[in-house]
């Protein structure tokens, strides 16, 4: 995570963002989550191990839908602890979830590029598994088998 202060000189505030993501397969669980903090100028940057990125059978279509996006995300939830460094509570790769923590409006939920690796642990895992069914209305039903005005038409 990497703190900003932004502002005019009168008034200042925080600015967050999610820096990189990487993976300690080697890592022991045992180990808990632990943070190193580094500063430069007026940035400080603070690096979180220990946080799982857990993938479940019944978010399949979120999976999906983000790989097949024109750039996949990871999303991290964090909670503000007592000295206002935002603590990583949850890594995902599903927009729905994401999106339930964001709905409240009192949870931040930051977002970073998915790397190439990630994205093919999660295909793999998705192809082992099955892909998702994905249930459409009764009106796009209706439209799938009709044929759109702008459409090429090989008769």
């Amino acid at each position: 995570m990497t703190r900003r202060p932004v502002g005019n000189g009168l008034w200042e505030c925080d600015s967050w963002s999610v820096s990189e993501i990487h993976s300690e397969r080697e890592r022991s669980p045992s180990e808990g989550i632990t943070c190193r903090e580094a500063a430069d100028d007026r940035i400080r940057h603070y690096d979180w191990s220990g946080l799982p990125l857990a993938l479940h059978r019944d978010e399949r279509a979120a999976y999906r839908f983000n790989l097949d996006s024109r750039a996949p995300r990871l999303f991290v939830q964090c909670d503000p602890d007592d000295d206002g460094r935002m603590v990583p509570t949850l890594v995902t790769a599903s927009q729905d979830v994401a999106a339930s923590y964001m709905d409240g409006g009192d949870e931040h939920v930051f977002s970073i590029a998915m790397p190439a690796a990630l994205q093919c642990w999660i295909e793999a895992f998705i192809g082992r598994h099955g892909e998702p069914e994905i249930f459409l209305g009764k009106s796009r039903r209706r439209q799938r088998g009709k044929q759109h005005k702008d459409a090429d038409r090989h008769d």
